[in-house]
C-alpha cells in the first residue's frame, strides 16, 4: 500500500529511524545525516584511511553525496545504518589566548577532535538471504586509540541494530592485519570454506559474528 514502509528481515521489529545519539564512555555515535557530507567526503578522499584496503578511495564529491543518501535512506528502510563518530566530551570554550588544542581529552584518554570515523551495519543481500554486514572506517589520526573497538562494540551489542540477536559479517583484504585484528577482537571469525565473500572480489575475505557473541570490554 502507499507509505507502508519497507519490510525488514528482523519481523517488523524495526524502530523508528534513530534522531538520538548513541555513547559510549568516550564515544557520541549519532547516524549520518546531510551536514557530514564534507567531513565524509574528506575521510572517504583520504588515500592512508584505504591504506591496507583493496578499496580505492572517493574522491568525487557527487559520487560521495549518492553514498551518503543511500545510507540515509538505509536509516528511512531498515532503523539500522552508518554513524558518525566524535568525542563525547564537548569542546571546551576557546581561552582568549592560545588556540584551542586540536586533542580533546575524555575518561582519561586523549582522542582527536571533529569526525573521528564511521561505523555501523547495513542490510546486505547474501547467498539469497538478507545479512546485517559491518563497516568501520577511522580517520588516520584516530587510529591507535581504541575507537573502532569501542565504537563497533557499542553498534553491536545495541538492541535498537540488530547486531546483537543476528549474525552479522564482514568483508575485509585478506591482508589487512589491523581490520582482521578489530574484528577478532569483536568477536569475528572467518567464515566456514563454502562461504565466499559478497562480491567475489579477490583477496577479500568473509568474516562472520554469530549471534549473541559478548564484544570486549572498552574503556
Amino acid at each position: 500500500m502507499p507509505g507502508a514502509a519497507t519490510p525488514s528481515f528482523d519481523g517488523g521489529r524495526r524502530a523508528v529511524v534513530m534522531r538520538g545519539i548513541l555513547t559510549t564512555r568516550r564515544l557520541r555515535l549519532t547516524p549520518v545525516g546531510e551536514d557530514d557530507l564534507e567531513e565524509l567526503l574528506a575521510l572517504h578522499a583520504d588515500p592512508r584511511a584505504f591504506a591496507e584496503d583493496l578499496t580505492e578511495p572517493l574522491t568525487d564529491r557527487e559520487q560521495m553525496r549518492w553514498v551518503l543518501d543511500r545510507w540515509i535512506q538505509a536509516w528511512q528502510q531498515h532503523g539500522t545504518g552508518y554513524l558518525t563518530v566524535r568525542a563525547r566530551a564537548q569542546a571546551p570554550a576557546p581561552a582568549p589566548a592560545p588556540a584551542p588544542a586540536p586533542i580533546q581529552q575524555t575518561g582519561g584518554a586523549a582522542i582527536p577532535s571533529g569526525l573521528l570515523g564511521v561505523v555501523g551495519l547495513t542490510h546486505l543481500e547474501h547467498e539469497g538471504e538478507q545479512s546485517l554486514s559491518a563497516y568501520w572506517r577511522l580517520t588516520p589520526a584516530a587510529t591507535g586509540h581504541g575507537i573502532a573497538t569501542e565504537a563497533m562494540a557499542a553498534v553491536l551489542t545495541d538492541p535498537r541494530l540488530g547486531g546483537a540477536d543476528h549474525e552479522v559479517i564482514a568483508v575485509t583484504a585478506e591482508a589487512n592485519r589491523p581490520s582482521r585484528s578489530l574484528a577478532a577482537r569483536l568477536g569475528f571469525a572467518p567464515a566456514p570454506p563454502g562461504r565466499a565473500a559478497p562480491g567475489g572480489r579477490e583477496g577479500d575475505i568473509l568474516l562472520i559474528r554469530p549471534p549473541g557473541r559478548t564484544p570486549p570490554r572498552t574503556l
